[in-house]
């Protein structure tokens, strides 16, 4: 239960509690209807709301803002009055707040590049440039300027122009996310067009500098960190605290990794960019038995976006998870738009839904022309209703841009308490798990993208798609013992 920052005059109720009375209610009284794609909305001055633009949710009684703006929220903040709902609600706003905060250039430009901007989370390092080749030490990431990238690849030179981004990765595991070709165990996203969907992770200066900082880049520097006791503790966001007791006095943003999964963008079968936040990246395609590398400059659109944010009050991390409008239908609701990304509305000869295509894949041959061999994929579980409410509330403040056409489909925390223990420097100003529960029983106890969990949706315990559940296995890439903070990504060291 949350009751250290969350008080009432009246009994509080249990957040586990709460959850097991939602979760009692017939789906039907806490979802949305099924419904299509929400419409456009106006431009509204021919430009995007101006900075500082505020729109106030209400939470359970106190109105919670969620602001255009730069500035990344360290924590959720909570309401006084607490319920299952109105926290909820308080995660959905921290979600949208850190959207909005990350949609931004680095420059704090938003919308200005004809409705849209290249993002902060875009000129962030990735994944290949921590975890670099032979294990080698990455470079320090400055002040301001973030690391410089690893080349391009031998098979892109000269393809491509400065700033461009190098996409590699072509599909997700339920359990890893791997590069190449590895991930089609669990099958590869295949839009109507019949085009490979590509996937790309980066990641924030805390995050980068603690895996720089203690060696874990390489799996030599990861045996020494296991070997002398060594336990992954990425930092956690906190606010800032004058004394010094249980948080650095000016604060401190935690550990954030973004995960985004992007489409080709087929203008000549009717994709529309002003719909997709864009950008302009050299596509890799691995080697094959039959075919060499490949690298193509190609225009992409945004599908799909996890936002995963350490804060101090959840060690297990906050998982926001947002996707392009146009993705795909709610299940019983196929028929109701006459385009997506990612279904074909009243095919005869498509492949099973949310069902892997058949194999043979090779993203060499592509587009894929037979319905058959596309990714047929709808919403299992319908985004929630007070979701809902919360983007419909802050589309206006979108308009002029391309975000108006994303939404939160919704927000994974835990519901129960941290373990014994205060925060502190030595675990980067985190409280502890708790053990009776490591997961701390999250809420919604499933959530799945569209894009990124594609065939893993539904509400199977321990086979559809939960982010903390699932990342809760994660380890070193040195040892299955070595837990290492719910993310997979020190499996990639070298």
């Amino acid at each position: 239960m949350r009751a250290t920052r969350v008080t009432t005059g009246r009994a509080l109720v249990s957040c586990a509690a709460a959850a097991l009375l939602l979760a009692a209610l017939p789906l039907a009284c806490r979802t949305r209807p099924a419904v299509p794609p929400p419409p456009d909305v106006a431009a509204g001055g021919g430009g995007p709301v101006a900075e500082g633009t505020t729109v106030d949710i209400d939470c359970g009684g106190t109105k919670q803002p969620v602001t255009v703006g730069t500035e990344l929220p360290r924590l959720p903040t909570f309401q006084r009055v607490i319920t299952l709902d109105s926290l909820q609600c308080d995660f959905d706003v921290f979600s949208w707040n850190s959207f909005l905060a990350l949609s931004h250039g680095l420059d704090g430009a938003f919308g200005d590049r004809g409705g849209d901007n290249v993002t902060t989370w875009e000129v962030w390092p990735n994944e290949g440039d921590l975890f670099r080749p032979g294990g080698a030490e990455p470079p320090e990431w400055r002040a301001g300027h973030p690391p410089p990238r690893t080349p391009v690849p031998a098979v892109c030179e000269g393809k491509g122009r400065p700033g461009d981004r190098v996409l590699t990765q072509i599909g997700k595991q339920p359990l890893l996310v791997e590069a190449a070709l590895e991930p089609f165990e669990s099958g590869p996203l295949i839009d109507v067009h019949g085009r490979y969907a590509r996937f790309g992770i980066t990641m924030n200066q805390p995050f980068y500098q603690y895996v720089r900082d203690h060696g874990l880049y390489s799996r030599a520097g990861q045996q020494a960190f296991a070997a002398g006791g060594g336990r992954v503790e990425f930092p956690c966001g906190c606010d800032p605290d004058p004394s010094g007791a249980s948080c650095p006095p000016d604060g401190q943003q935690g550990a954030i990794m973004v995960k985004a999964s992007w489409k080709v963008l087929d203008t000549a079968a009717g994709d529309d960019p002003s719909r997709f936040h864009t950008t302009q990246a050299l596509v890799v395609t691995p080697a094959t038995e039959s075919e060499p590398e490949t690298c193509e400059r190609q225009l992409l659109g945004l599908v799909g976006l996890h936002v995963v944010t350490k804060t101090q009050t959840e060690p297990q991390w906050v998982w926001s998870t947002f996707e392009q409008v146009d993705n795909v239908p709610e299940r019983g609701a196929e028929e109701a738009a006459g385009r997506y990304n990612f279904f074909l509305p009243g095919c005869t000869d498509c492949n099973a839904v949310n069902e892997p295509p058949p194999q043979p894949w090779d993203p060499h041959l592509q587009p894929v022309r037979a319905n058959s061999g596309k990714s047929q994929v709808v919403r299992q579980i319908p985004i929630p209703q007070g979701s809902v409410e919360i983007n419909e509330a802050v589309r206006p403040l979108l308009a002029g841009t391309v975000w108006q056409h994303y939404e939160l489909i919704s927000t994974q925390w835990p519901t129960e308490g941290p373990g014994q223990g205060e925060p502190s420097a030595a675990s980067g100003w985190c409280v502890p798990l708790n053990p009776v529960d490591e997961s701390g029983a999250p809420a919604p106890a499933f959530l799945g993208n569209s894009t990124l969990e594609t065939y893993i949706q539904g509400t199977v315990p321990q086979a559809s798609s939960s982010c903390i559940n699932c990342h809760l296995n994660a380890t070193l890439a040195v040892g299955q013992q070595s837990f290492s903070d719910f993310t997979y990504l020190l499996e990639r060291a070298q």
